[in-house]
């Protein structure tokens, strides 16, 4: 017999399990930390406790500034539309990207034992109560630094938008926004053989694209970014892009640097009422193909069943391990989870000076 789903935010599960910590996003610019107890543990459960979790700046952001779509209109999942009405609401429990350790196992459970430690697909709180399956899913190497494995899930990301941009050996692909997802893109398409240009706005992540040996550009104000691109591959301009900014002028440049029939990924999340995209001008006339890259929320892969969601985690993780995708460095701030609004504030106040975020727990 299974456990019982986890009580609903802020109820207490009789005969419950151990206390927890949740992060929870209350409203907008709020940040709130929920004790609560975890449901009690099923003979085919495992708890977990977080030793570190990343920040995704673009979508937890979203939520905190109150820009979410979800917050703003209603997602049909039967259909998959948008349809006017009230949207969800707060509290949001925000965060997927965290690396747990097993520490204890139901009595029927046999794929993963206390100590190991898993990739998990959840929001940021102090613990989890985990099926089987989810733990044995995430189960990571013996020996993997916890600082690395915490990149594993946007590594992911950024790989299935290299395939949907399906860059050739010799193409040229610009990746705009240099945040974690375009720094691991980057490396990911010069590995397939791409000849790779970098796009941001703040010195420190063009920086971190040159550390890499990645040709980058800063795309300060009076710069044409296009021009600068198109003068780096004589005249013609790129042949693909992963839009990495989920900003619509950074979508409106990475259409603007390609050469007529060339393709735009984009990674990003889109939230909010934004000025800068002209689908008249250069999309219009260069017969450019732009590519929702969503490798989650119901969307298989395009080459699926070729390729899964999990050959893809499983090769993210490869990659990184193997030291093909770098990851070392790119961790500018390190944030207990008891001080985890002073994350977001430093993420909303100065963008220039972060890259990953992360929270570290007590375990």
């Amino acid at each position: 017999m299974t456990s019982p789903a986890p009580a609903a935010v802020g109820g207490e599960p009789t005969d419950a399990g151990p206390a927890c910590a949740r992060l929870l996003i209350t409203g907008p610019g709020q940040v709130e930390l929920l004790q609560q107890r975890l449901p009690p543990l099923g003979e085919h459960d495992v708890y977990a406790r977080t030793v570190i979790s990343g920040v995704s700046h673009g979508t937890e952001m979203a939520w905190l500034q109150g820009s979410a779509a979800s917050l703003h209109r209603c997602w049909d999942p039967q259909r998959r539309f948008y349809s006017h009405g009230r949207g969800r609401d707060y509290p949001v429990a925000p965060g997927y990207e965290s690396i747990a350790r097993v520490t204890v196992t139901g009595s029927a459970v046999t794929s993963v034992r206390a100590g190991d430690l898993i990739a998990v697909d959840a929001p940021h709180a102090t613990g989890h109560l985990l099926t089987e399956q989810t733990a044995a899913v995430g189960l990571l190497p013996e020996g993997t630094d916890p600082q690395r494995a915490v990149f594993h899930i946007l590594a992911r990301v950024a790989l299935g938008g290299v395939h949907d941009a399906r860059p050739q050996v010799g193409d040229t692909l610009v990746v705009m926004g240099l945040g974690t997802v375009g720094l691991l893109a980057i490396q990911q398409a010069r590995h397939a053989g791409a000849l790779v240009i970098g796009v941001d706005r703040y010195p420190l992540r063009v920086q971190a694209a040159h550390a890499l040996g990645v040709s980058a550009i800063h795309s300060h104000d009076g710069l044409d970014v296009a021009a600068a691109v198109h003068d780096l591959t004589d005249g013609v301009g790129a042949d693909a892009a992963i839009e990495a900014s989920g900003s619509y002028r950074g979508l409106h440049e990475a259409i603007r640097c390609l050469r007529v029939g060339g393709r735009v990924a984009t990674v990003a999340s889109y939230h909010g009422d934004q000025a800068g995209l002209r689908l008249g001008e250069e999309y219009h006339r260069n017969r450019i193909t732009l590519i929702s890259s969503m490798t989650i929320n119901g969307c298989d892969q395009r080459t699926h069943p070729l390729w899964t969601l999990d050959r893809l985690n499983q090769t993210a993780q490869r990659l990184i391990a193997e030291d093909v995708v770098r990851v070392d460095g790119l961790i500018t701030h390190r944030i207990p989870f008891d001080h985890a609004a002073e994350a977001y504030a430093l993420i909303t106040d100065t963008p220039q000076d972060t890259i990953k975020v992360v929270l570290t727990y007590d375990t």
